[in-house]
């Protein structure tokens, strides 16, 4: 079924009625919003479950596992009595040599950052464990965030907790700040900590369709800036 994609006049109104005007802060979800990962991120986990013998991802896991952390996820997919031998499996294998140079910054999200630079504050906050540095910065993606929340700091989606330091590290109101993700987790997180979600590339999870295209994104905030010229960052 055709995705209900949001045009750029209705993404406008979207966010003014959910933030009263040009939020002063965007908040991203990583995987499947800043970056194209998905297929690079299954791969490492249908290759693990190879080498247990066991089958490929079914449809249900490979969601459950694009929202999840890495020790949850492969908890998830690998049976209680493959544990051991899946942790033996995960050390031998190098994510980073592998799989992350598969990984993709998702489409127009260049263009929007940049755009967006000094006029909003730009965070993150993702499932991952480790630090993002060496990928963003191979992908042309850093220096825009500040913070980045990773599970090293706050407690994993769907909890709040990263997405209230974020509020708390910028000095703002929730409904100040929109929080971009492509997951029921991240709809959750945003919801617990009061902050208005856009869904990305995911209309399953808001009923009023989805924003699949940054550019139109781009074009939307910036012009609800513009009308709320009060929004000046301090």
């Amino acid at each position: 079924m055709e995705q209900q994609c949001l045009e750029t006049a209705l993404l406008m109104e979207f966010i003014e009625e959910n933030c009263h005007g040009a939020p002063k802060g965007v908040i991203f979800d990583c995987d499947g919003v800043l970056i194209d990962s998905v297929e690079a991120n299954m791969l490492f986990y249908n290759t693990v479950r190879k080498k247990l013998g066991l089958p490929e991802l079914n449809a249900e896991q490979r969601e459950y596992c694009q929202m999840s952390t890495a020790a949850q996820a492969l908890e998830y997919i690998t049976p209680p009595a493959l544990r051991s031998a899946m942790g033996d499996v995960v050390r031998k294998m190098s994510y980073a040599r592998d799989i992350e140079p598969m990984i993709q910054a998702s489409e127009h999200i260049i263009t929007l950052l940049k755009a967006l630079k000094g006029k909003f504050f730009l965070g993150v906050h993702t499932n991952r464990t480790g630090p993002l540095d060496y990928m963003f910065n191979r992908l042309e993606m850093s220096g825009y965030f500040d913070p980045v929340m990773t599970v090293m700091y706050c407690e994993p989606k769907p909890s709040p907790d990263g997405a209230r330091k974020i509020l708390q590290q910028w000095g703002i109101a929730p409904h100040e700040a929109l929080f971009i993700g492509d997951s029921l987790m991240d709809m959750q997180a945003a919801k617990a900590a009061g902050i208005p979600f856009l869904s990305y590339r995911n209309d399953k999870i808001m009923e009023k369709g989805t924003c699949c295209d940054f550019s139109k994104l781009e074009k939307a905030l910036l012009a609800l800036r513009q009308e709320n010229k009060h929004c000046e960052l301090k």
